[in-house]
């Protein structure tokens, strides 16, 4: 009988990860699809945070792995990929809202990144979300609005945080910051977002 331990989740998926890495980097095809499929779900939801727009993450999800796949190369195991892929996402988030206007935010439909959805270029969905009630559809209206406000570093941590769960060293490592700057942009990200968002605390 196996008395070893289980191995962590999270250490489990980032052996898996280096592992379709030196799949990819050995010329099988395959491989690198698989961690598209694998994290194009969380860039697709980071993406969104930063630009506020279905469309515009969708662009995003796009550029970073295309950018991803010419420079699987270089990527340093010191980070998780998906820590390099998140890095990724947000400096084309930030690239595309220097280069252009950023489209009028929308509500972000969930179909697009359920799982079983066809990837981002097939523009596949899955099936219809249950409508939200008028009052979380307000809430998230006014959740959009309020992040659009942030300033762009603000939002940044806070969406990596919040949306994708990274821990603050590995925000620190895909921004470029340190854990204490880390610490007071998420700070004064929750801070202003709980002041534009007074109306809707809890009584």
């Amino acid at each position: 009988m196996d008395s070893q331990p289980q191995d962590d989740p999270r250490a489990q998926a980032r052996a898996e990860d280096d592992r379709l890495v030196a799949r990819a980097l050995g010329g099988e095809g395959q491989a690198f699809e698989a961690l598209y499929e694998r994290h194009r779900h969380t860039v697709f939801k980071v993406a969104y945070g930063m630009t506020r727009n279905a469309e515009d993450a969708l662009d995003v999800v796009q550029e970073t792995f295309l950018k991803a796949h010419r420079s699987l190369g270089r990527f340093e195991r010191r980070a998780s990929v998906v820590t390099w892929l998140c890095q990724i996402a947000v400096h084309q988030a930030i690239d595309l809202s220097r280069r252009r206007k950023v489209r009028q935010a929308e509500p972000l439909d969930e179909r697009l990144v359920a799982d079983g959805a066809d990837g981002p270029s097939q523009g596949g969905v899955a099936e219809v979300a249950p409508p939200q009630s008028a009052q979380a559809r307000e809430l998230q209206a006014a959740l959009d609005r309020a992040l659009a406000k942030l300033s762009e570093k603000h939002r940044t941590v806070f969406v990596l945080y919040t949306v994708n769960g990274l821990s603050y060293k590995e925000i620190a490592d895909s921004v470029g910051i340190s854990i204490g700057t880390v610490m007071s942009r998420l700070f004064y990200a929750r801070k202003n977002l709980q002041a534009m968002l007074g109306e809707f605390a809890p009584s």
